[in-house]
C-alpha cells in the first residue's frame, strides 16, 4: 500500500476505506453515507479526496492480489495503518468516522469488527471515549 504523511487527512481517509472494504466489498449504502454526510469534512478532506483515497486502496489490494494472496486485515499491515495516525484526537475522529460508515449498511459486519477493535485496542480507546469525542 502506498504511504501517506503521517497524521495527514488522507492516512486518515485510507482507514475509512479500509473500512468499507473490511468485509470483502464495497456496499452502495456506504458510498451514499460518503456521498450525502459530512464524512470527508469530518475527517479534514474533500469528498473527491476520500473518494480518491478509497479508489487507491482498492488500486494497491488489487495489485497485491496479482502478486500472492492479500489478508486485508493482516495484523503488519493494521499496525502500519494505525501508526500513520498518532494524534490522539485524530485518532478519535477517525474511529468515529469508521463506526459510522461500517453502520451505513445497519450493522457492523465480521470484517469491519475485527478492524475497529484492533485500532480501538491499539490506541488504547473506548466507546466511552469516541461519545466524548
Amino acid at each position: 500500500m502506498r504511504s501517506y504523511p503521517t497524521n495527514s487527512p488522507a492516512a486518515i481517509a485510507r482507514l475509512i476505506a479500509m473500512a468499507m472494504l473490511a468485509d470483502g466489498r464495497l456496499d452502495n449504502r456506504e458510498i451514499d453515507w460518503i456521498n450525502h454526510h459530512d464524512t470527508a469534512a469530518m475527517v479534514g478532506v474533500d469528498r473527491e479526496t476520500l473518494i480518491q483515497v478509497l479508489l487507491d486502496c482498492c488500486r494497491d489490494v488489487i495489485t497485491e492480489a496479482e502478486q500472492e494472496r492479500v489478508f486485508l486485515l493482516e495484523e503488519a499491515r493494521l499496525a502500519r495503518l494505525a501508526d500513520d495516525i498518532t494524534d490522539r484526537a485524530l485518532q478519535k475522529v477517525a474511529l468515529s468516522a469508521m463506526l459510522i460508515i461500517a453502520k451505513a449498511d445497519g450493522t457492523v459486519s465480521e470484517g469491519e469488527e475485527p478492524l475497529l477493535r484492533y485500532l480501538m485496542q491499539r490506541w488504547g480507546l473506548t466507546l466511552d471515549d469516541l461519545a466524548a469525542a
